[in-house]
């Protein structure tokens, strides 16, 4: 069991960096791209937030209804 956790954790990992590429170029000649990765982790950062405020409100809303 645990060796299937770990084998799709690191799946997972493999999967999601070729993703991250994709979302994040990088090209270390310039400092613009740089500082535009820097503006996309922020708000990437907020979208996260933001989906976890939503949720843990619709938790809360839904506890007080019932």
């Amino acid at each position: 069991m645990v060796k299937k956790v770990a084998v799709g954790v690191l799946g997972l990992s493999v999967m999601a960096s070729s993703a991250m590429a994709q979302v994040f170029p990088v090209d270390a000649a310039t400092t613009t791209t740089i500082s535009s990765v820097k503006g996309d982790i922020v708000a990437w950062g907020v979208v996260f937030i933001g989906v976890a405020l939503t949720i843990f409100a619709y938790k809360r809303v839904k506890s007080l209804v019932r």
